[in-house]
C-alpha cells in the first residue's frame, strides 16, 4: 500500500489562479428560455460585444499561493482558449497551461511535463470552453446547460447553471442575481473539488473582466488580485507556447552513480544528505514527491512557509509547509536549491514503514536523471541525460503523467485500463475502488473481509485482500496479492484509473524510468516468477513512541482468533521485547512458515497484561 503519495504538489497547488475548469457529475439535458434570459442579460453585463476585437488577455498582479506571497501572469488566446498561467511565489511557484495540444505544468525549477490523465484533459476542455467565452454563444458552444435555480450565500443571491461542454463534465457556474457576472464556479474532477470566486470587474477594452479570484481546493486556497489587463499584447504568441525544460540545477560528475538500498518492507530506503549533513533515511517513491519530516527540518533550520492541506491514500489531510533545501545529496548526485514539502513524515506514514523514515524523494529526483530500480542487486542507478544508454533486454513502453506519476496501459483480471506505477506501495496491486465497483468479477471467491492494507498521507488505506491476474508491458503475472480498496475518498477512490501497481510487482523487474521520453523498460529478474505471500497474523502494525502498537485487525484472520485488539501493545515477541526487535524484525516473525506459533506478552490499552499465542496461516 502506498504509505507515502502526496497528491497536491507545490506545481499544482500553485496552478488554479483563473477562470476555467472542469466538474461535478450529473447533467441534464437542454436549455430553457430562463436559461437563455439569463444568459442574454450576463451577456450583456459581460460586454461579449467587445470580444471581435480582442484576441488575447494578458492579467498581472499578486498572488497568495497556500500562505505564499507572490506575483503572478495569466495570457489567454480568446479565440483558441489556449491558456498559459504563471505564479513566482518561491517553493510553490510554477506555471500550467494549454497549447491547443498539450495540458502542461511546471515546477518552480522549471521542470516541464505533459499532463496525460483524464482529470488534466477535463480540466482543459473546461477551460478552453469558458475562455472562449462559448457558454454565451447561441447554441453554447455545443454544451448542455441547466439552470439549477436560485441560490443563496452570505445573504446575496445566485442564479445557478450547470454546465457540460463536449467530452467533459458538468460544473456549476453562479451568476449574480443583481450584476449577472459570473461571480463562483465549483468544480469536481476525480475526488478533488476546487470552488473559485470571481470579483473586482473591471472595464478592459469594453469587456468586464474579474480583477479579483479566490480558488480553493480541498483546503487549499490561492488568491490573485489583478494590478493590470492588457489586450492583444505582442508578447502573447510567445508567452502562450509550452515552455521548454530549462533545469541546471543538478551534477552528476561521473554521469552515472549507484545507490545502495534496504529493501524495508518492500520500500525502497536509501541514505541522502541534505545541506551536507546526515545521512538521512528517505524513501524513494514514484508516486510521491520531495517530503522532508517537520522536526528534521527544525532541526536542519530549514525555513518553512505557507500552509497546504496535502492528501494521499487515506480519507483525512495534513498540514503541510515548504522549504527550499540548498543542496540534496543522492549517491555523487547533487541538486540544488530543491523545494521539500515540509510534513509529520515521522508521527505519519512513517510510523508504518517498518524503520524510522526521515522523509521522501521522488518526482524531482526522476524528472532529472534516467533511475533504475533494481531490486536483485538492491541498487538504485542513476544516469544523467547523455550517459544513458537505451535499454535493450525486457519491455520498454510509454507512459504518461498522472499528477506527476507515472501511468501505464494494464489489465486487471482481464480488464483493460490504466495504473500507476507506485515504488513506494509496499503492496503488488491496488484496484480503485470506483474500477472495482466497474468490474466486481475481479474480487475472488475467497476475498478476505476489510481491514488496513496500508498507513499513508491521510491515514489508513482500508480495503479487502484477494488474489488476481496482473497484466503489464506484455507480462502476465498470476496471482498477484491484491488490495481491493473500500476507500471511498483520497487517492485510491479516483475513477479515472483502474490500479495502483507497487513493490509487491515491481521487485519482480529491474525497472528504468525515463522521464523525459516518458518511457520505463521492465526487465524481469531472478524473482520474477516468484509466488506472492503476505503477512501471515491479520494485525497490522505501526510503531510509536518506541512500542509496537496493533492498529488493525482483520476479521477471519490468526490475529482475530487470538484475540488481539486494537491499540494492543506487543511488549514481547517470542520472548524479546518488542521495541528492541523493532517494527521490521516483528513484520519479518509474523510472515514466519504457515503452521508455526508466535508467543506475544500483549499489554491491552487498559494496561492488563496477557499472554497470546498465535498460530500463522496464510489467509490470502
Amino acid at each position: 500500500m502506498n504509505d507515502s503519495r502526496v497528491l497536491r504538489t507545490a506545481a499544482a497547488i500553485a496552478a488554479s489562479l483563473f477562470l476555467a475548469s472542469a466538474g461535478p457529475a450529473g447533467a441534464q439535458a437542454g436549455s430553457s428560455g430562463s436559461v437563455d434570459a439569463l444568459l442574454g442579460a450576463s451577456r450583456t453585463a459581460l460586454g461579449i460585444g467587445a470580444l471581435p476585437k480582442i484576441q488575447t488577455l494578458h492579467q498581472r498582479g499578486t498572488a497568495v499561493l497556500v500562505g505564499v506571497n507572490g506575483t503572478a501572469d495569466s495570457w489567454t488566446d480568446l479565440r483558441t482558449g489556449a491558456y498559459a498561467q504563471y505564479a513566482d511565489a518561491g517553493p510553490v511557484g510554477g506555471g500550467q497551461g494549454y497549447d491547443g495540444t498539450h495540458a502542461w505544468n511546471e515546477d518552480a525549477s522549471g521542470v516541464v511535463w505533459d499532463e496525460g490523465g483524464r482529470a488534466a484533459l477535463y480540466a482543459a476542455i473546461d477551460a478552453v470552453y469558458m475562455n472562449r467565452y462559448l457558454l454565451w454563444t447561441p447554441d453554447h458552444g455545443g454544451a448542455m446547460v441547466t439552470s439549477l435555480g436560485q441560490k443563496n450565500d452570505a445573504g446575496r443571491r445566485y442564479d445557478a447553471l450547470q454546465i457540460t461542454a463536449k467530452g467533459s463534465l458538468p460544473f456549476e457556474l453562479w451568476l449574480d442575481a443583481t450584476t449577472h457576472l459570473p461571480a463562483r464556479t465549483i468544480v469536481a474532477i476525480a475526488t478533488s473539488t476546487t470552488t473559485t470566486t470571481y470579483g473586482d470587474y473591471r472595464n478592459v477594452d469594453g469587456l468586464r473582466v474579474p480583477f479579483s479570484q479566490t480558488s480553493d481546493t480541498d483546503g487549499n486556497a490561492s488568491t490573485f488580485a489583478g494590478a493590470s489587463a492588457v489586450v492583444n499584447d505582442p508578447g502573447a504568441s510567445a508567452a502562450l507556447q509550452r515552455p521548454l525544460k530549462h533545469v541546471s540545477d543538478f551534477t552528476l560528475p561521473s554521469g552515472t552513480t549507484t545507490i545502495p538500498f534496504e529493501l524495508v518492507d518492500n520500500h525502497v530506503a536509501l541514505p541522502v544528505t541534505i545541506d551536507g549533513k546526515g545521512p538521512f533515511r528517505f524513501l524513494f517513491d514514484t508516486g510521491g514527491q520531495n517530503i522532508v519530516d517537520a522536526d528534521v527540518a527544525k532541526q536542519l533550520g530549514l525555513g518553512a512557509a505557507g500552509g497546504a492541506a496535502g492528501s494521499g491514500v487515506g480519507a483525512a489531510t495534513e498540514a503541510i509547509q515548504f522549504a527550499t533545501v540548498d543542496a540534496l545529496g543522492v549517491g555523487g548526485a547533487t541538486l540544488r536549491k530543491q523545494t521539500f514539502a515540509v510534513a509529520p513524515v515521522h508521527a505519519g506514514f512513517g510510523m508504518s514503514s517498518g524503520k524510522p523514515v526521515d522523509g521522501l524523494i521522488g518526482f524531482e529526483v526522476l524528472a532529472r536523471f534516467v533511475t533504475t530500480f533494481d531490486y536483485g542487486t538492491n541498487t538504485v542507478v542513476l544516469r544523467t541525460p547523455d550517459a544513458a544508454k537505451p535499454v535493450t533486454q525486457g519491455k520498454t513502453i510509454p507512459f504518461a503523467f498522472n499528477g506527476g506519476h507515472p501511468m501505464v496501459d494494464c489489465a486487471i483480471g482481464g480488464y483493460a485500463g490504466s495504473c500507476v506505477l507506485d515504488t513506494g506501495s509496499r503492496i503488488g496491486l491496488t484496484v480503485l475502488t470506483p474500477f472495482l465497483a466497474a468490474h466486481p468479477s475481479i474480487v475472488p471467491s475467497n476475498v478476505t473481509a476489510v481491514g488496513a492494507n496500508g498507513f499513508g498521507v491521510g491515514g489508513a488505506a482500508l480495503g479487502r485482500l484477494g488474489r488476481t491476474t496482473l497484466q503489464l508491458a506484455g507480462y502476465t503475472i498470476p496471482e498477484v496479492i491484491t488490495d481491493l480498496s473500500a476507500q471511498t475518498k483520497g487517492a485510491f477512490a479516483d475513477p479515472y484509473y483502474a490500479g495502483n501497481v507497487g513493490a509487491g510487482v515491481l521487485k519482480r523487474f529491474e525497472v528504468t524510468f525515463d522521464y523525459a521520453h516518458q518511457t520505463v523498460a521492465f526487465v524481469p529478474d531472478a524473482g520474477f516468477a516468484a509466488h506472492d505471500t503476505y503477512d501471515r497474523s491479520g494485525a497490522f502494525l505501526v510503531t510509536q513512541g518506541g512500542k509496537i502498537i496493533v492498529a488493525d485487525v482483520r476479521p477471519g484472520t490468526p490475529a482475530a482468533a487470538a484475540g488481539l485488539m486494537r491499540g494492543d501493545v506487543l511488549a514481547a515477541v517470542d520472548g524479546h521485547d518488542g521495541g528492541t526487535l523493532g517494527l521490521a524484525a516483528v513484520r519479518d516473525l509474523l510472515r514466519g512458515a504457515p503452521g508455526s506459533a508466535v508467543s506475544l506478552h500483549v499489554v491491552a490499552k487498559d494496561g492488563t497484561a496477557r499472554d497470546v499465542s498465535l498460530t500463522l496461516r496464510d489467509y490470502v
